[in-house]
Formats: structure tokens, C-alpha cells, sequence
């Protein structure tokens, strides 16, 4: 696989061409991968309803069968529940790490390991998840590592 980035002061978007055999598995992942930055979810605080970017969303919780999107500074009422986001978000940086929480792997900081093979992760405002040992050897394999 070839990589080139070109300057172009002209484009007021980014431009991304992917040139390959078009039922090639590595050409339809990297453009699955690339519909993230595309992506957009659609989150409510009172009465008003955002359209929110995938990236800069850090997180999904469910609390009361209620679900919400979290970002730097707000929290959003999303209509969707967290299985449907997870199957929505498969070929993205989000993750499941616990019952009722879905990360994205992009707004990681830092690991730690806690009793009973569980984790602790800090995402990168500081903020605090615990990660479940069941999701543990997932969260490795999003992330490159091994199981």
C-alpha cells in the first residue's frame, strides 16, 4: 500500500482518493474507516437538537434506559440505545468497555490495570471509565494489541 499526502492551498476541504480493486477487503475497510470522519449522530439538550460529529464525541453511556453522548463539554440525549449505536459504530474507533458505556478509542489518554483483570482508562479531559474484564482483551485487539 502506497501513502501520499499533497498540499493543496486551493481545496477548502480535505479530498481523500482511495485507488484500488474495488472488492479488495483492505479498500473497503479503509473507506469504512474513513465514513467515521464523515459520520455524524444527532444529540438533544432541552429542546434543542445537535448534529454531532463522530469525532468529537468521547462517549455513549446508557443510565436509566436513557442514552447520552458525551463530548469536551456537553452531554447530549441521544434516541438510539447503546446496542444499536455498537452495531452502528462497529468499523469505527468506538468500543464497548462495559455494560453501559461505548468509548472512543481516539479520546484515550492512558491505561491502568485494576483488580479482578479490570481496567481503568483516562480519557484525554482528565475524566475517569472503568473497563470490565470481559471487554478488556477487545479494547487490546482495537488497539493494535494482542489478546
Amino acid at each position: 500500500m502506497k501513502i501520499r499526502v499533497e498540499e493543496n492551498e486551493q481545496l477548502d476541504e480535505i479530498e481523500v482518493i482511495i485507488r484500488g480493486q474495488i472488492d479488495d477487503e483492505d479498500v473497503k475497510e479503509i473507506y469504512k474507516s474513513l465514513l467515521y470522519f464523515e459520520s455524524v449522530i444527532l444529540g438533544k439538550i432541552n429542546d434543542k437538537t445537535f448534529s454531532l460529529s463522530l469525532n468529537q464525541i468521547y462517549y455513549f453511556e446508557s443510565v436509566d434506559n436513557k442514552t447520552f453522548a458525551y463530548d469536551k463539554n456537553r452531554v447530549y440525549d441521544v434516541s438510539l440505545k447503546l446496542y444499536q449505536l455498537e452495531s452502528e459504530l462497529s468499523n469505527t474507533p468506538f468500543i464497548r468497555v462495559n455494560k453501559s458505556m461505548i468509548v472512543n478509542t481516539r479520546r484515550l489518554k492512558s491505561f491502568k490495570s485494576t483488580i479482578n483483570g479490570r481496567m481503568e482508562a483516562t480519557l484525554i479531559n482528565g475524566e475517569k471509565i472503568k473497563i470490565s474484564r470481559s471487554y478488556v482483551p477487545l479494547l487490546k485487539e482495537k488497539l493494535g494489541g494482542k489478546q
